[in-house]
């Protein structure tokens, strides 16, 4: 478990398992609050903080990073370049990318950043077809965390590709409910209920419509995909004082919305939609990025806070 820090931030994270969040936390008047759920061993919490507000949590992690792939792939099966594909697990299908819960390894650490970098040569058993290799950075300055994900094609073929972050949030902090602003203009049709479209994203429905300032409804159910993204999200519990604003790179177009019911919720900015790489080939707009052979691919989250 590595921590980085700021006068506003705190972040910890674990390398050995896809560099993910296991908690965060921010500083408001000499007080650390949990903007995320508290995913650390309860044995390994730091108690000499006078103010730990740390809440144990069932999830395993408070944050994780979606590469080569964000969210799901029907079946675990796609067509790319007249070739069929097909990946592990495809009765649950293929889900959440092929790092998440590899070991990383650490490349540079101080105070405020750590960078930690894989390779798919290094892991035979990779639930990818093509080698590949990754980068994630994280920094934290003043009242800014930025992660940057970095993705290279390391075979000598083309391939498809997608990049995400998936943070859970605290629903309440010091019991003030979270308001929610998301600028997306539509969401993906799900008539099945398994998070996989249908077809090309349409006009957003009423229920979903969060572009103005709302409360969310623990009651309900949301488990969607959104797109056209464009602008910051907000995630804002008033009482308590603590806003954040999440931008993400321009690549990242859509938004995977999960609001469980659980002391928590998920907004997810991704580069592709859910299934995007069959959605690709039926010619519909997934966001489905063609890595040439040795080609990168790089996109960036800023979240800031501010105390209002």
């Amino acid at each position: 478990m590595h921590l980085i820090e700021s006068q506003f931030w705190r972040l910890w994270s674990d390398p050995s398992c896809g560099v993910q969040w296991l908690a965060a936390q921010v500083r408001n008047d000499d007080q650390w609050h949990a903007v995320v759920p508290d995913c650390r061993d309860t044995k390994r919490h730091d108690s000499t903080s006078n103010n730990n507000p740390a809440v144990s949590s069932e999830l395993s992690a408070a944050s994780f990073h979606m590469i080569p792939y964000s969210n799901r792939i029907r079946n675990g099966k796609f067509n790319f370049n007249e070739r069929q594909y097909q990946l592990a697990n495809a009765s649950n299908h293929a889900i959440h990318g092929a790092l998440r819960k590899l070991p990383w390894r650490v490349t540079h650490a101080s105070a405020s950043s750590l960078t930690c970098d894989i390779a798919s040569k290094d892991h035979p058993d990779i639930n990818w077809p093509w080698q590949i290799g990754a980068r994630i950075s994280q920094h934290v300055e003043g009242n800014k965390l930025s992660s940057i994900l970095e993705l290279e094609n390391q075979s000598q073929e083309p391939m498809p590709a997608g990049l995400g972050w998936h943070p859970y949030f605290n629903r309440k902090i010091n019991g003030s409910s979270a308001i929610l602003t998301l600028p997306v203009t539509d969401v993906f049709p799900d008539t099945d209920g398994d998070c996989l479209p249908i077809g090309p994203a349409q006009k957003l429905p009423q229920a979903l419509d969060f572009r103005k300032p709302r409360i969310l409804d623990p009651l309900q159910r949301i488990d969607c995909c959104l797109s056209g993204l464009s602008g910051n999200s907000i995630i804002h519990w008033q009482d308590a004082g603590i806003k954040l604003s999440l931008e993400a790179s321009d690549k990242c177009r859509f938004l995977v919305f999960y609001n469980p019911d659980a002391p928590y919720f998920a907004v997810e900015p991704v580069t592709n939609a859910n299934d995007a790489f069959n959605l690709h080939e039926q010619g519909v707009d997934s966001g489905t990025h063609v890595l040439a052979a040795g080609e990168s691919f790089k996109v960036q989250l800023d979240i800031v806070v501010t105390f209002e």
